[in-house]
């Protein structure tokens, strides 16, 4: 016998992720849905987080209270990544919108992602979101949704390089909770 679980999962969608690690990330998001599913205790939702038009974008693409295991199947072949990294700009609203678990019940949030967050416009608001500032604003969104119950694990999703600059900084922004 398990707790029930909440399981939330976050995949980046940025066009970095374009190709064999986008295919990586999705392949392990349909075997947690499936397993979930088999198990009958584990509610799954999962997200990609991109950029369009220069706005940052979070759209739910499953939430097992609400869909059938097909939507997968029929749907998530015509995604795609594209923009740029908004990682973090997108938590927020995810942990308002969608990580509000339940007492006595298990929750966790796994992020799929390669690399840092980055976002800029070229509009009249000129905003840049990159380097030290997205690193710490990062690990803000972390340290809160842990202390708001959430177990957060992070897969660092490589094409088979990767420089100890993008590990530093992934390490600096999920702590332990980082994976390579």
């Amino acid at each position: 016998r398990y707790n029930k679980a909440n399981l939330h999962l976050s995949i980046d969608g940025s066009g970095s992720m374009n190709g064999g690690k986008f295919e990586k990330a999705i392949k392990s998001a349909v075997a947690m849905a499936k397993a979930a599913d088999m198990a009958g205790n584990i509610h799954v939702t999962v997200d990609v987080r991109w950029t369009n038009k220069e706005k940052p974008v979070v759209v739910i693409v499953y939430n097992s209270k609400k869909d059938k295991l097909t939507k997968i199947k029929t749907l998530w072949k015509v995604l795609k990544p594209g923009g740029v990294t908004p990682e973090s700009l997108c938590y927020e609203a995810i942990m308002k919108k969608w990580l509000q678990g339940t007492n006595g019940e298990d929750n966790y949030f796994i992020n799929y992602s390669d690399g840092a967050p980055w976002f800029s416009t070229d509009d009249r608001t000129n905003v840049y979101y990159a380097g030290d500032r997205a690193i710490d604003h990062a690990r803000k969104m972390v340290k809160m949704m842990k202390n708001n119950g959430l177990k957060i694990m992070s897969y660092f999703i490589s094409d088979g390089y990767m420089s100890d600059s993008d590990r530093n900084t992934f390490s600096r922004m999920y702590g332990k909770d980082a994976s390579f």
